[in-house]
C-alpha cells in the first residue's frame, strides 16, 4: 500500500465512535429574590383561657406550593403555619397554644430574561418572626417590663386586664432561579490552526 492511500476506518464494538455527543445541559438564565412582609392577627378561641404572658411565636411547615414563569418573573405561591405558646390567665398558670394554619402567601421575583416554559426552582427562609399587643394588658407588661429587663429604680405598675388577641409580624425571604435547557457538543475537536498566519 503507498503511503498516499490510508486504510478506510471500520467501527467495531459497543462504545460510542468518536466525535462530538450531544448534551442536555440546565443553563442558568437569572436569579434573585423578594423579602414578602406579613402581618396577622391571631385570637385566642373562647374555649381556652385568654393571655396572661406569651412565651414564644414561631412559624413552622413553610411550604412552596407552585412556582410559575411569567416574561421577566418568577410567581411563587405556598403556605405555612403560625404557633404560639401564652400562659393562661387564671391563678394555676397552665401554658397553652393557638395556631393558624394553611396561611398563604405569594411573592413576585423579577428576574429579567424569564420567559414562559422555562424551568424555575425557588426556596423561602423566615428571616423574622416578632409579636405586639396592646399596651394596657398583662402580655406587653411581661414583654417590655420583664424582671431582668427594666430597671429595679422606676415601678412599673402591672395591668390587670389580659387579653385575647395580638398581632403577628413575619418577613419571608423568598428566592428563585431560571433555568433552559442547552444542548452542547462533548468530545468535539477543535479546528486546526494553520501553521503560519494568512496575509
Amino acid at each position: 500500500m503507498d503511503q498516499d492511500q490510508t486504510r478506510p476506518w471500520v467501527y467495531k464494538g459497543n462504545c460510542h465512535p468518536p466525535g462530538p455527543t450531544p448534551m442536555i445541559v440546565h443553563q442558568i438564565i437569572g436569579h434573585g429574590e423578594e423579602q414578602e412582609s406579613c402581618n396577622h392577627r391571631m385570637c385566642v378561641p373562647r374555649r381556652k383561657p385568654s393571655i396572661e404572658q406569651i412565651v414564644d411565636v414561631f412559624v413552622k411547615k413553610v411550604k412552596i406550593h407552585s412556582v410559575h414563569v411569567v416574561t421577566d418573573k418568577v410567581i411563587v405561591r405556598g403556605s405555612y403555619e403560625i404557633k404560639a405558646l401564652y400562659v393562661a390567665c387564671v391563678p394555676t398558670q397552665p401554658v397553652h397554644a393557638v395556631e393558624m394554619r394553611r396561611v398563604p402567601f405569594s411573592a413576585s421575583i423579577c428576574i429579567p430574561g424569564a420567559r414562559c416554559g422555562m424551568d424555575a426552582d425557588a426556596t423561602v427562609n423566615v428571616e423574622f418572626v416578632d409579636y405586639d399587643c396592646d399596651k394596657r394588658t398583662r402580655a406587653y407588661w411581661h414583654k417590655h417590663y420583664d424582671d431582668c429587663d427594666y430597671d429595679e429604680t422606676v415601678k412599673y405598675k402591672k395591668p390587670k386586664r389580659c387579653t385575647r388577641c395580638f398581632n403577628v409580624s413575619i418577613v419571608l425571604c423568598v428566592r428563585a432561579k431560571v433555568m433552559t435547557c442547552r444542548e452542547i457538543l462533548v468530545g468535539s475537536y477543535a479546528p486546526k490552526l494553520p501553521y503560519k498566519p494568512k496575509g
